[in-house]
């Protein structure tokens, strides 16, 4: 039987999404190869991400003040003061300190009052001198009760002094006064006793006591020492101190070593970033029959080549004690405790490390974070393969997504050649239908005028 005319177009649209249907598979297999390279871009992403924080390990050994760590013990100190040090310029070594004395600042409080939110001082103005500036501040008659006095002050980012209201119930019937403070320690520092002048008021405001700046005193090793403030910014060379308590004829014992600890902790960070890696790449390599080696980098030369690069450096050797004459030692990583295991990792242990410290610390910091030390080495290998515009890495991940954009380019090519196909055959399609309707118009004529006939559209199509 032959083509019938279906008047809703049905068998015409069949007919052209099934040649467009056969004609996508090339755009079908494109996509599935950018599939691909996305999976392949993000996997390097992956890897190359361990570069940034591998420059950040390598970092903090890269030369010998950075390896080093200083830490501190301050006995049976601790609540009466702290310390803190500059690692790359403090010396380690123990120091008695007696604190028997504080610095203290310029401080004043005022008489009594019944209600601190009372407006009853009139106007007129506080007056305070310091060493380099005499200050006045205003104070008209919205501001004049003790809240809006300490207020007024508070807000002023040049006053020397600030104000708070306290309340003291040695007077009930008066016990709200003002107490204004200088805002640093010290004599260098010192702030006069603050003068109010008022007029016109209700109440009457003095100064009903005051307190005068002083220095801290220290006793250091024996020796008397007046400092300016509780905060004493290289009190020792590198060594910052922090006074909180005073503890007169009692030394605090201050005790400034090397802090081994932490500088295994950084050690141990470089080997645990070589070896994330090294398992990266042996990720790679293990391959089986079910494995999709096109989304992976199996075999591949650049991370062979990084792979090889690594486990030659660890298996060198670095200067130490350099002599006059030239001559020097070699430590290799396995004297620092640092050696490949079976499987094909790096152990570090940390014992023989810390042993190999408090043995000889210099030559093992110059091994490591010497200018011809496994850090200073390591470092180099690793920039070749990070340097932004032409390293390893940033070359590769711009490959990947060229081979993407390039894919996506063809996507689009093909797309709109197909999209152009699809409306050539549309076309096609309506103009055939348009005289086949032509033509089943003229049958349904001859059968009704002249009989018979039989199915002549059928005839000519069958």
């Amino acid at each position: 039987m032959g083509l019938r005319f279906d008047p809703s177009g049905g068998q015409f649209q069949q007919a052209i999404n099934k040649i467009i249907e056969a004609e996508s598979q090339p755009i079908r297999s494109l996509e599935g190869r950018k599939k691909t390279q996305e999976q392949k871009l993000k996997l390097f992403n992956e890897f190359k991400g361990m570069f940034s924080d591998f420059k950040k390990e390598i970092n903090e050994i890269s030369n010998v003040r950075k390896l080093r760590e200083l830490k501190v013990d301050l006995g049976d100190g601790e609540g009466f003061i702290n310390v803190t040090v500059d690692k790359e310029v403090a010396q380690t070594g123990t120091f008695n300190i007696e604190i028997d004395r504080l610095a203290g600042r310029t401080g004043a409080i005022t008489n009594g009052f019944e209600n601190p939110d009372e407006k009853s001082l009139g106007i007129g103005f506080i007056a305070v001198s310091t060493v380099d500036q005499n200050y006045e501040i205003f104070i008209d008659e919205e501001e004049s009760s003790l809240h809006g006095v300490a207020r007024k002050i508070n807000d002023d980012p040049n006053a020397p002094i600030t104000a708070s209201v306290i309340r003291d119930v040695y007077d009930p019937d008066n016990p709200w006064k003002l107490i204004f403070n200088a805002k640093n320690d010290g004599e260098l520092v010192e702030v006069e006793t603050p003068e109010l002048y008022f007029m016109d008021g209700n109440s009457t405001i003095w100064i009903d006591n005051d307190r005068e700046a002083q220095n801290a005193f220290l006793t250091v090793n024996g020796f008397e020492v007046d400092a300016e403030s509780n905060d004493i910014s290289n009190f020792l060379q590198g060594v910052n101190l922090q006074l909180l308590k005073e503890r007169p004829d009692s030394p605090i014992t201050v005790t400034i070593s090397e802090d081994f600890e932490k500088i295994t902790g950084k050690v141990d960070a470089v080997v645990k970033k070589i070896n994330d890696v090294l398992d990266f790449i042996n990720k790679q390599n293990q391959v089986d029959d079910s494995s999709d080696t096109s989304s992976t980098f199996t075999g591949d030369t650049g991370l062979t080549n990084i792979e090889y690069r690594l486990r030659n450096l660890m298996h060198e050797g670095f200067p130490v004690h350099w002599k006059e004459d030239g001559e020097y030692d070699i430590f290799n990583l396995n004297k620092l405790g640092i050696s490949f295991n079976r499987s094909g990792n790096l152990t570090f242990d940390k014992n023989k490390f810390n042993k190999l410290m408090e043995e000889d610390f210099g030559a093992v910091s110059e091994s490591l974070a010497g200018e011809y030390g496994f850090a200073h080495q390591l470092d180099s290998v690793i920039s070749g393969w990070t340097r932004p515009v032409d390293g390893f890495l940033s070359s590769r991940e711009k490959s990947l997504k060229r081979r993407i954009q390039n894919i996506d380019d063809q996507i689009n090519r093909k797309t709109d050649a197909l999209e152009r196909r699809a409306q050539a055959l549309t076309q096609r399609f309506a103009r055939l239908q348009g005289s086949l309707a032509s033509m089943q118009a003229q049958q349904a004529y001859v059968q009704a005028n002249l009989g018979g006939g039989g199915d002549l559209l059928g005839q000519l199509l069958g």
